[in-house]
């Protein structure tokens, strides 16, 4: 076999999970329960999230929330300080993809 697989949490419960750690590209998967957020923190690479179910409240610098449903790509600057809370109903699920 030549792929590699990875698995990842679909449950309908908060979790972060490092599925790629690699020098080239680090690949994290966070899931919140309704409400429930991540208080902000600089990062200091660029980053890209993927919504794939429910919908991001993201709050970049000192802009206000912008909400984003699944099916989103949202693209981060390096050096931002970012926000994030589950802005549905129910759980969240994004990726969040950070390259070299």
């Amino acid at each position: 076999m030549i792929e590699k697989v990875y698995a990842y949490s679909t449950e309908d419960m908060t979790a972060v999970e490092r599925i790629i750690g690699g020098p080239a590209v680090r690949i994290n998967h966070l899931s919140l329960g309704h409400g429930e957020s991540v208080d902000p923190h600089p990062t200091a690479e660029a980053a890209h999230m993927i919504i794939t179910r429910g919908v991001l409240g993201l709050t970049l610098d000192s802009q206000e929330e912008h909400q984003y449903a699944e099916g989103a790509i949202v693209g981060i600057p390096a050096n931002t300080k970012l926000g994030i809370r589950n802005a549905g109903e129910g759980t969240m699920h994004l990726f969040v993809i950070k390259s070299a």
